[in-house]
This record gives C-alpha cells, sequence and structure tokens, in this order.
C-alpha cells in the first residue's frame, strides 16, 4: 500500500508496492535513483543562472523531481516538503513578501510536526525552513548563501536516509551554488573597486 502524503494519496496501480517491489517489471529504487538523477541536473544548473527567477525556476523543476524520488522511497515527510519548496519557489519568482515567506515556514513546520520527530524529519526541516528564508531575499546572491546552508542540511539528511544519489546529488547542488556564487556575486564586488576614484 502507498504512504499517505498529507491530504493526498496516490492510487494504487498494478504491479506498485513501494517496499522492494516493482512498477511494470522495473525495480522501485531504481526508478526513485533516475528521478534523483533528473533532480540532480535541474539544480546543478540552476545555480550557473545569474538571474534570481531562472534560478528558482529551475528549481521548481528540480524539487518536483526529487519528491517524487522520495515518494517512491516511502518517505512520506521529505515528500511532502519538497512539493510545499516547489510551490514555495513557484511563487518566489513572482513576489519577496515576507508574509508569503512566513506563510511557507508555517506549512514546513506543519508537514514536520505531521510526521514523526526523528533526526531525519530534523534536518530536512531545519534545511527547508533556512531556504524558505534565503527563497524570498530580493538579492540574488543572498539567495544563494541561505540556500547553500540548506543544502548542506540536505546532504547529510539524504547520506542518513540511504539515498547514495540524493547525497550526491545535494552535495553537487552545494558545490555548483559555490561556483556560481564566486562567478556571479564575487564579480559584483570586485568591479566597484575596479573604478577609479574621480578627483
Amino acid at each position: 500500500m502507498l504512504p499517505r502524503l498529507g491530504l493526498f494519496e496516490y492510487p494504487k496501480k498494478k504491479n506498485f508496492e513501494i517496499d522492494g517491489g516493482e512498477v511494470y517489471g522495473i525495480d522501485i529504487f531504481l526508478i526513485s535513483q533516475i528521478l534523483a538523477a533528473i533532480s540532480f541536473g535541474f539544480g546543478i544548473a540552476s545555480y550557473q543562472f545569474e538571474g534570481r527567477r531562472a534560478i528558482l525556476l529551475f528549481l521548481v523543476a528540480c524539487n518536483v523531481f526529487n519528491a517524487t524520488h522520495f515518494y517512491l522511497l516511502g518517505r512520506p515527510g521529505p515528500t511532502s516538503m519538497l512539493l510545499v519548496t516547489g510551490l514555495r519557489y513557484s511563487v518566489a519568482t513572482m513576489s519577496t513578501d515576507r508574509r508569503l515567506m512566513v506563510l511557507f515556514m508555517a506549512a514546513t513546520i506543519g508537514v514536520y510536526l505531521g510526521y514523526s520527530a526523528n533526526i531525519l524529519s530534523i534536518l530536512s526541516c531545519v534545511g527547508t525552513l533556512i531556504a524558505t528564508y534565503g527563497s524570498f531575499q530580493a538579492d540574488s546572491c543572498r539567495l544563494r548563501l541561505f540556500v547553500m546552508v540548506g543544502n548542506a542540511m540536505w546532504v547529510l539528511h539524504n547520506f542518513l536516509s540511504s539515498t547514495p544519489v540524493g547525497a550526491v546529488m545535494e552535495l553537487s547542488f552545494l558545490t555548483s551554488n559555490l561556483v556560481g556564487y564566486w562567478r556571479h556575486c564575487r564579480r559584483r564586488s570586485v568591479e566597484p573597486d575596479e573604478v577609479e576614484p574621480r578627483n
């Protein structure tokens, strides 16, 4: 039987069992890792854009695929959090209103409280809250900094969740974000110093 995810439940499918089962002859764990790999591609690409909106749009796709990956692994907590995160990034492309930020933080905590509290859910919750704060920053460099901290929390979460592709994915996100920060934000801080002062 599929796990319940918040207010909805996926319909049952033939030959679909979440624990060591198959989807039409394909191992569920393998499918979950393929979806994580697709998520990986969107995430890596996102941090190489300079514009805030482009970063966020790619992160929407990244989180949708990642949520599906965790769903197949039978982990409703991170699945729900990642779906909320995808919606959050969508909203953040259109607004930086702090009231919306607080709303998404409350939704994240609500998802966390809806499942048993353990070290894994605490890590995913804290990482998501930090990234939520970052996603509503108007400046793309501040967005990157807070998302980096959130990435670090998810690296540890995925490692402890025994999802190798997921752990490598988040570590690569962190690395890509650092590269993107160096490319775009370091240049921004250096440029004023390169302009000679007027007499």
